[in-house]
């Protein structure tokens, strides 16, 4: 579940970030943090159970937070993943992923 609950999150990111991107201008670094939110998103469901099925969650809570915020959840989400284990062996790309665009976010003023 909470590989599910990232997956979400990932999803609600990436999906404000290209709101806000399709209101700014082409050459905006929005793009970028929006292409790399979605591919973080599709690390997180490749990591899931072939026949998982994503939990519902309460997605007017998660408009309401911003994508740095759902970031930081995601990231906060996977400290305790057990990620020497192999089938989560690429996990781990995953938490780095998630600081790089957490640091990005900051830097764009999420």
């Amino acid at each position: 579940d909470r590989l599910g609950s990232i997956a979400h999150l990932l999803h609600q990111a990436a999906t404000q970030v290209w709101s806000d991107a399709d209101r700014a201008t082409a050459d905006s670094p929005l793009h970028d943090l929006g292409l790399g939110v979605y591919l973080a998103h599709s690390q997180a469901s490749t990591l899931l159970p072939e026949d998982y099925e994503l939990p519902d969650v309460d997605a007017e809570r998660l408009e309401e937070r911003t994508p740095l915020q759902l970031l930081t959840d995601a990231e906060e989400l996977t400290r305790p993943l057990p990620l020497h284990q192999p089938d989560l062996i690429h996990g781990s790309q995953l938490v780095v992923d998630l600081c790089d665009l957490i640091r990005e976010a900051r830097g764009l003023g999420y």
